[in-house]
């Protein structure tokens, strides 16, 4: 690589550890934060169902400005509204601010993330994509191992104040690193891009979300009324983007069961929310212990994050897509029937190493070869959404079956089932050759 495109590839990959790093970061603090505003728990957790939601309904958006305006001055400002979120929410004495600042967070998140894998696929040609995608995936996943304790430890030597305020200066630096290595580029994009329908996409985005978030509470007219409303938000989009000179799911033909197969994969990985929870309740390990139960899949998640993109590269993203979700299936299953502390340990590297292949740079390495070249960004945005879809909705799905954890992992497995059957489709489908 030259001195430009390493400088580029350490810029993506501070802004994917920044974004991931702070999904996970904040969870040794709820409970501090509840405590010293005087919160319930149940409400301090709105931090991170704000984020959520703020960050699945941004991705459209955004995705469609960078693309229209340039990925660097974007990303740039991803940082900045990052680093400014941070400094709100560690300066905050009360809780909506805090809300307001973790929004902030969020929405430069936003910018982040999906605009990190187009800058790829316009800066390096499809023979090297898969690694570069594979890197992102791996820094992605050293970031969600390593957030958490890190968390616990600012926590416990600085305050929960410093959880946000020890990222500002990070936000800061994929700022000015933006600016210095990630090229304007040329983005033919008419000025008739699909803002409308992106903007529409967002709202049904977060009325679905909200609707979820609200089931899980337990508050059903309003989760049903929010749902029912992003439902009927669906064929207002559909008769939109008919017309739309340069509608956002152009080649949507092609594109929409890759954004689904997405879905599938974050509803699959979101098992490991219930981990813990399962090393507790049936294999009697002590809560302050139940975290690293989740370190098999968090490492062999980060392992085949990277070698699986210089495996796409070599074999097809496609093979490798089928067999992360086929591993996934077969973790899930071995957790399910063998139980006990090998089958968790077993099944859980087998679902960490799908959870790296199907969440790491097949799906994304696809996108780019799929999508139209003036649409990378808007393109990996949508995949972010509905990837933010089924971490949604896979948590409502397996809750419904606690407290049988058999059933809960079974359901996983089968998740991975239907994954890996949606991939038998992308066998006949011809990447364009040329970089996106």
């Amino acid at each position: 690589m030259s001195t430009a495109q390493k400088g580029l590839v350490a810029t993506l990959a501070l802004g994917v550890f920044l974004g991931a790093a702070d999904l996970s970061l904040l969870s040794p603090g709820l409970q501090p934060i509840a405590g010293s505003l005087r919160l319930p728990t149940a409400l301090a957790t709105w931090l991170i169902t704000l984020y959520a939601i703020v960050y699945g309904a941004s991705l459209p958006i955004l995705g469609v400005l960078g693309d229209r305006h340039g990925r660097r001055t974007l990303f740039a400002a991803g940082g900045v509204a990052f680093a400014l979120g941070s400094l709100v929410s560690g300066l905050s004495g009360g809780f909506a601010l805090l809300l307001v600042g973790r929004g902030l967070q969020a929405l430069g998140a936003a910018a982040l993330m999906p605009l990190a894998s187009a800058e790829i696929g316009q800066a390096f040609p499809p023979e090297r994509r898969g690694a570069m995608l594979g890197l992102l995936g791996a820094v992605y996943g050293i970031a969600a191992i390593i957030a958490p304790p890190i968390g616990g430890v600012i926590v416990a030597a600085f305050g929960w104040h410093w959880l946000f305020l020890a990222t500002a200066p990070i936000g800061i630096a994929v700022a000015v690193l933006a600016l210095l290595f990630i090229s304007e580029g040329t983005h033919a994009v008419p000025e008739s891009a699909d803002v409308q329908g992106a903007t529409l996409t967002a709202l049904a985005v977060a009325a679905v979300l909200l609707g979820v978030e609200m089931l899980h509470r337990g508050a059903l007219p309003l989760g049903w009324a929010s749902l029912v409303f992003g439902v009927l938000l669906l064929p207002n989009l559909v008769l939109w983007e008919r017309a739309a000179a340069a509608p956002i799911f152009r080649g949507g033909g092609r594109l929409v069961p890759l954004y689904l197969l997405g879905c599938l994969s974050a509803a699959a990985t979101a098992v490991a929310l219930f981990v813990p929870l399962y090393a507790v309740r049936s294999l009697h390990l002590q809560v302050a212990a139940s975290g690293i139960a989740l370190l098999p899949m968090a490492v062999a998640s980060a392992v085949t994050s990277y070698y699986g993109g210089r495996l796409a590269d070599r074999v097809g993203p496609r093979a490798v897509l089928s067999t992360g979700f086929l591993l996934m299936a077969a973790g899930a299953t071995t957790v399910a029937l063998v139980g006990g502390p090998s089958g968790m340990v077993t099944g859980l590297l087998l679902v960490g190493g799908g959870v790296g292949l199907t969440m790491g740079s097949p799906l994304q390495y696809l996108v780019l070869g799929l999508a139209p070249k003036a649409q990378a960004g808007s393109a990996q945005a949508l995949l972010g959404t509905f990837r933010a879809l089924g971490v949604a909705i896979g948590p409502v799905v397996y809750g419904s079956m606690l407290p049988q954890f058999s059933s809960l992992f079974m359901a996983a497995a089968v998740i991975g089932l239907l994954g890996l059957a949606g991939t038998f489709w992308l066998w006949g489908m011809r990447l364009r050759p040329e970089p996106a």
